[in-house]
C-alpha cells in the first residue's frame, strides 16, 4: 500500500487530547486516497500513519519505542532499518520517521536528501507534522498563504529553500531533525548529506572509486520487489545506470516517452540496442497529453504541476510495465550542470540565475492580483539573493550546485519521488545514494567544469554506450570534453574553444542550435511557424507551447485547469483572458506558466476549503 503521515501536538489533558483524536480523524480522512488508518497518542500527541490507494509506493511500519512509539514511512524496506538516523542516508532509504516519546517529546526526521518530503507548521500550544502538505490545514495550520512563496513558485516551479505555498507551513530541511515538548519551543536543524568538502581526489582517484562503488549503488536500485524499470532518456546520467546494470548481470526493462523524429527517444533505443536491453517507446497522443490533472494536483505539494510531472500523465502504461522506477534524477547537477558553475562573485552568481528566471517572473507577476503584481519581479530577485546568501559563494566557483541541489533538486526533483509514490510506482534514484553523494561531495571545481571527468567516466567505464550520440547536441561521449555550459566566459568563447579541439563535434553543437534559433526567429519576427514547430517536436519530447496551438486536447484540459482554480491572490480577469486566447487558439502566454497558474490557483482553493470543513473549536 501507499502511506501518509499525519501528527499534532498539544498540552496534555484528556478533553485536550479527546480534540486532538478528532482532529487527527478528520485529517486523516481528507488525507487524498485514504483507505484507512492507525491512530498512535501518547498524553501530548496524536498520530496517524494512512493508508491510501492506489497500493504500491511505499513501505510503513511502528516500532515500539521506549513506552511509546515510532512511526515510519520509507520509500523501500532500508528506509524503515534506518529510521531516526537522518544524515546517514540518502534515497537508497528514503524516508520520514516519527518518534512520540513516553514524557510526551515528539522527533521527527528526514533522510540525508529529503528524498521523501515532509512538512510542518504551528498551532495553538503544538505543531502539526505532515508528509502531505495540504493535509496540514486539516490538522490546524493557517491557509493564508506565503506571498514569497506563490511568486518563487510561478517562476521556478518551486518555493526556495524550506518555504512553501504556506504562510505558517515549512519543510523539514534534508538530513532534518525536528523536536517539539511541552513548554518548549520547537526546534529544527538538519545536516544534510551533501555538503562541500575540502578532502579533493585526483582525477584518476575519483574514476577509480566511482568504478568501485557505483555497480553496488546500482545494483541496490533495481533490488526490490518485482522488476524495476529504467526511464532512459538521451542523456548521460540514465546510461550511466543502463550500462552499469548490463556489466553487472542486470537486464533491465528500459522505457522512453515520445517517438521518432523526437531525439530523446531515438537516442535512447540506440543506447538499450548497444546494451541488448528491451525498450518501449511510450507514445505521445492528444488523449495522453496533459490527462488526470486534477488528480495530478492531489498527488504533488506546491512544486512541479500536471503541465510537467509527464510520469502522471501514462500512470496505467508505467504501471503495466514496472512496480519500481529507476531514474538519472541529479546526475547532471552533481557532475556540474549549472550556468553559474566558474563564478565566484555572489554579484554574478545572482544575476546569472536571475537570468534564468527574470522572464517569467515578469509574466507570472500579470496573473498576481494587487499590489503584489508589481513587487513580485523584485521579490523573486531579494529571494534568489538572500537563499544564495546563505552560501559562501565565493569559497569555490562550484559552491552553486550545493545550492542547487538544496533548492531545485529537493524541492523539484524530489516531487518526482511524492508524485510516483502517491500513485503506487516506488522511485529509486542512485546518484542520490549516500555512497554516490560522498564521492560528489569530494569533486573539485575543475573537475566539474564543463562535465569534463564525467565525460572520462563515460569513455573509460561506459565504452559500450560512449560512442552513441547525445539527444541534446548529436555529439557523443567519446568525442567530447565539454558537455555543460559554465559561467567564467561566454557561451561563445566555450563553443569557439570546443571546435577548436573536436571540430567536427563543435560544429554539430553549432549547427543545431544556429538552426534552431534561426527558425525561431522566423516564426517570431515573419509569423512562419511550421519549421520552428518541427525544430520543437524533434528537440523535445514535450512541446508545450506547440501543442498549445496546435493540439486541441491539451487546450481543452489546460483551459479547464485554469477555470478550477479561484483563489484572491490570483488575478482572476488575467486568468480568464487567458482561458479565452487559448480555446481560440491565440496562446499570450507560455503553456508551462499557464500551468503553474492554475495549479496555484487549485492548491490555494483547496488550502482555504480545508480550512472551512475543519473540526469546530469548540468541538
Amino acid at each position: 500500500m501507499s502511506y501518509e503521515l499525519i501528527a499534532v501536538t498539544g498540552p496534555v489533558g484528556p478533553e485536550l487530547g479527546a480534540r486532538r483524536r478528532d482532529v487527527v480523524e478528520h485529517a486523516a480522512a481528507a488525507v487524498p486516497g485514504a483507505t484507512r488508518w492507525t491512530v498512535h497518542e501518547t498524553s501530548t500527541s496524536c498520530a496517524a500513519l494512512v493508508t491510501t490507494a492506489p497500493a504500491g509506493g511505499t513501505v510503513a511500519e511502528t516500532r515500539p519505542a521506549g513506552t511509546a512509539a515510532r512511526l515510519t514511512v520509507a520509500t523501500s524496506p532500508r528506509g524503515l532499518t534506518a529510521a531516526g538516523g537522518a544524515r546517514e542516508v540518502g534515497a537508497e532509504a528514503g524516508h520520514v520517521s516519527l518518534a512520540l516519546a513516553a514524557d510526551g517529546a515528539v522527533e521527527l526526521t528526514t533522510d540525508g536528501v529529503g528524498f521523501l518530503p515532509c512538512y510542518w507548521g504551528t498551532v495553538p500550544d503544538g505543531v502539526a507534522v505532515s508528509t502531505h502538505l495540504a493535509t496540514l490545514v486539516s490538522l490546524g495550520v493557517s491557509p493564508e498563504p506565503d506571498e514569497r512563496g506563490v511568486v518563487e513558485y510561478l517562476a521556478m516551479h518551486h518555493p526556495l529553500g524550506t518555504r512553501t505555498l504556506l504562510r505558517d507551513a515549512r519543510m523539514l530541511p534534508a538530513g532534518g531533525r525536528l523536536r517539539w515538548a511541552p513548554d518548549v519551543d520547537v526546534s529544527v536543524r538538519a545536516v544534510p548529506l551533501f555538503v562541500p568538502t575540502g578532502d579533493v581526489l585526483s582525477d584518476d582517484a575519483v574514476i577509480a572509486t566511482f568504478a568501485e562503488l557505483w555497480p553496488q549503488v546500482v545494483a541496490d536500485a533495481f533490488d526490490g520487489p518485482g522488476e524495476a524499470a529504467l526511464g532512459l532518456s538521451g542523456g548521460l546520467d540514465s546510461r550511466a545506470i543502463a550500462e552499469a546494470a548490463v556489466q553487472i548481470g542486470l537486464r533491465p526493462s528500459t522505457y522512453t516517452y515520445g517517438t521518432p523524429p523526437t531525439h530523446e527517444p531515438v537516442v535512447a533505443a540506440r543506447v538499450a540496442a548497444a546494451l541488448g536491453l528491451d525498450h518501449v517507446a511510450i507514445p505521445v497522443t492528444g488523449e495522453t497529453v496533459l490527462a488526470g490533472g486534477a488528480q495530478a494536483l492531489d498527488r504533488l505539494d506546491g512544486a512541479h504541476s500536471a503541465s510537467e510531472m509527464y510520469e502522471l500523465w501514462f500512470l496505467d502504461t508505467l504501471r503495466s510495465l514496472t512496480g519500481t522506477v529507476v531514474n538519472g534524477l541529479a546526475g547532471g547537477p552533481l557532475w556540474g550542470d549549472d550556468k553559474a558553475v566558474g563564478l565566484t562573485d555572489p554579484r554574478a552568481v545572482l544575476d546569472r540565475q536571475w537570468q534564468r528566471y527574470a522572464g517569467d517572473a515578469r509574466l507570472s507577476a500579470g496573473f498576481l492580483a494587487g499590489e503584489l503584481a508589481e513587487r513580485a519581479p523584485q521579490l523573486l530577485r531579494d529571494s534568489l539573493a538572500d537563499s544564495l546568501g546563505g552560501w559562501d559563494l565565493g569559497a569555490r566557483d562550484d559552491m552553486v550546485l550545493y545550492w542547487k541541489i538544496a533548492n531545485r533538486q529537493v524541492r523539484w526533483g524530489n516531487m518526482l519521488t511524492n508524485a510516483l509514490r502517491r500513485s503506487g510506482v516506488r522511485a529509486e534514484a542512485p546518484f542520490l545514494d549516500s555512497r554516490f553523494l560522498q564521492l560528489a561531495a569530494r569533486l573539485s571545481p575543475q573537475q566539474r567544469r564543463n562535465g569534463n571527468l564525467y565525460l572520462r567516466v563515460h569513455r573509460e567505464l561506459f565504452p559500450r554506450t560512449a560512442g552513441v550520440p547525445r539527444s541534446d547536441d548529436g555529439n557523443a561521449p567519446a568525442a567530447l570534453d565539454h558537455v555543460y555550459w559554465s559561467g567564467e566566459t561566454s557561451y561563445v568563447t566555450q563553443l569557439m574553444g570546443l571546435t577548436r579541439r573536436h571540430p567536427v563535434s563543435g560544429a554539430r553543437r553549432a549547427a543545431r542550435l544556429g538552426g534552431h534559433m534561426v527558425r525561431t526567429r522566423l516564426r517570431d519576427v515573419v509569423g512562419l511557424e511550421g519549421p520552428a514547430d518541427r525544430s520543437e517536436r524533434r528537440r523535445s519530447v514535450f512541446p508545450a507551447d506547440v501543442w498549445l496551438r496546435t493540439e486541441p486536447r491539451y487546450g481543452e484540459r489546460l483551459g479547464e485547469l485554469l477555470e478550477l482554480g479561484r483563489h484572491r491572490i490570483i488575478d482572476e480577469s488575467a486568468v480568464a483572458a487567458q482561458v479565452s486566447a487559448v480555446r481560440a487558439g491565440r496562446p499570450a502566454a507560455p503553456a508551462l506558466l499557464l500551468g503553474r497558474v492554475a495549479a496555484a490557483g487549485i492548491w490555494l482553493s483547496d488550502y482555504e476549503s480545508r480550512a472551512r470543513a475543519r473540526v469546530p473549536a469548540g468541538a
